[in-house]
């Protein structure tokens, strides 16, 4: 029963790994490619873009995307958890009896 759990548990950090989440800000200045379990896997900045210039704006739509890529990530980490959970908890338990409101969903 702990062995299969735990290749459950590696399937969900896989389905993880190659979730690949783009978020972009300041029109496209800025744009961040993270996996689902929050490994940066590439920056680009639009040298072309108006923004630019400004270095404090770059910096600005940089941690803007870091964090929305975050964000993301966790949400589908929590999902794919939830969904796990519920498939390994007897009926009616998936959602933790009632507690999933807990964990923010």
């Amino acid at each position: 029963m702990f062995q299969q759990i735990e290749e459950q548990q590696k399937a969900v950090q896989e389905k993880l790994a190659s979730h690949i989440l783009e978020t972009t800000s300041g029109d496209g200045l800025v744009t961040i490619r993270m996996s689902g379990n929050k490994e940066v896997r590439s920056i680009a900045i639009d040298r072309e873009h108006p923004g630019f210039a400004d270095a404090d704006e770059v910096e600005d739509h940089l941690v803007l995307a870091l964090n929305e890529a975050i964000r993301q990530a966790a949400d589908l980490e929590k999902e794919l958890v939830q969904d796990w959970m519920s498939s390994v908890l007897p009926g009616g338990l998936g959602a933790l009896g009632g507690l999933g409101g807990l964990f923010g969903k």
